[in-house]
């Protein structure tokens, strides 16, 4: 076919374009278009990059379950709401943005399944005060899904002195599921959502504050966003030894590399590095997938500790699977805490003696 200024023909697939708008069109554009129509209708890239999150749950009934997700809002967290409100699943949404909650409930048909709880996880203090307003309203917790995240951010300290994406991504949600003990079921399912990228942290023998929460002169996004995805994974062994003897599960879930969410908007790079891995990554729908089947499948049951990508085991790194060193991070995360929290020694004695 030859190219005139009406069509691109671009990798066999022709897209026309309108005479008024031949000069806004960018390259980038055209081959979104041809990805959506070409590439991601294809089974194969489906089977590949693993089904969306609507079929994983299909078969699942949820009614009468209650399950808290923080970062309800965001891309995949909203994905997830919707796909288990569809299975009549009560969602408590634990967000910090009202605007963004009020267009997830406006998109969700079943809004008696959704209550918005406000929090912002840069803050201890607002975490603890979500905690008791769900605390007064809700009588349990079936599942927890600790999804909200940032990444791209400039070196911040939070009001409680600590690197903002390491409070943010791990420190504040792994609080609020402290601070939730009480209502949580007996077979309580936890989901961290977690990253390949954890792969790429080794911590000393022996860690130590700033090796989690990052200084200024040992920071970048990248490396604070990997240290909190292995801060999940490493409190994920800890807590399956700590519930060893009881029916409560916890898993970690990595969604994908390269999903277009709004996690990056604040890192031009990764947007860029975006465009030219389209054919290799995964929907918003697929990248809730994984997270969706740790907290519902049935396959699941009776098991824990399991890292998760594309609904299928997968092996963590070493430093992830160590319990030593999830013990010495455990310690290390109740020493932050203990530091910064009124009376923590009292909500901790008393998620420790969750043994139902």
């Amino acid at each position: 076919m030859m190219l005139t200024p009406y069509s691109y023909n671009i990798f066999r697939g022709t897209i026309n374009v309108n005479r008024r708008n031949i000069s806004s069109i960018v390259w980038k554009d055209l081959f979104l278009e041809y990805i959506v129509k070409n590439i991601k209708n294809n089974t194969n890239y489906k089977r590949i990059l693993g089904p969306p999150a609507e079929e994983v749950v299909k078969e699942v009934d949820l009614a009468g379950k209650t399950c808290l997700i923080t970062g309800a809002s965001g891309s995949i967290g909203s994905e997830i709401t919707r796909c288990l409100s569809l299975r009549d699943c009560k969602i408590l949404m634990a967000c910090r943005n009202v605007y963004k909650a009020k267009l997830v409930t406006k998109n969700i048909c079943e809004k008696s399944h959704l209550t918005f709880y406000q929090v912002n996880l840069a803050s201890l203090a607002s975490v603890k005060t979500c905690a008791e307003n769900i605390l007064v309203n809700e009588k349990k917790v079936d599942i927890v899904i600790l999804n909200a995240a940032t990444f791209g951010l400039p070196w911040t300290l939070t009001e409680d002195r600590l690197e903002t994406i390491f409070q943010v991504n791990f420190l504040s949600q792994y609080y609020l599921l402290m601070c939730l003990g009480k209502i949580l079921t007996s077979d309580v399912r936890v989901v961290f959502t977690s990253s390949e990228s954890h792969r790429h942290i080794n911590w000393p023998l022996s860690p130590t504050l700033e090796d989690i929460s990052l200084p200024k002169d040992r920071y970048t996004s990248i490396k604070s966003y990997n240290i909190s995805k292995l801060c999940g994974l490493s409190l994920m062994h800890y807590l399956s030894y700590q519930w060893s003897d009881t029916r409560k599960s916890v898993f970690c879930a990595h969604p994908g590399s390269f999903i277009k969410t709004g996690l990056c908007k604040n890192w031009w790079a990764y947007e860029a590095l975006y465009i030219l891995m389209i054919p290799f990554s995964k929907s918003i729908t697929q990248g809730a997938s994984t997270i969706v089947y740790c907290a519902t499948s049935p396959e699941l049951k009776g098991t824990t500790a399991v890292y998760l990508n594309n609904c299928k085991r997968c092996d963590e790194s070493e430093v992830a699977k160590d319990i030593n060193m999830s013990f010495k991070i455990h310690d290390l995360v109740l020493e932050i805490l203990r530091d910064r929290v009124d009376n923590f020694d009292i909500l901790y004695k008393d998620f420790r003696s969750l043994k139902i």
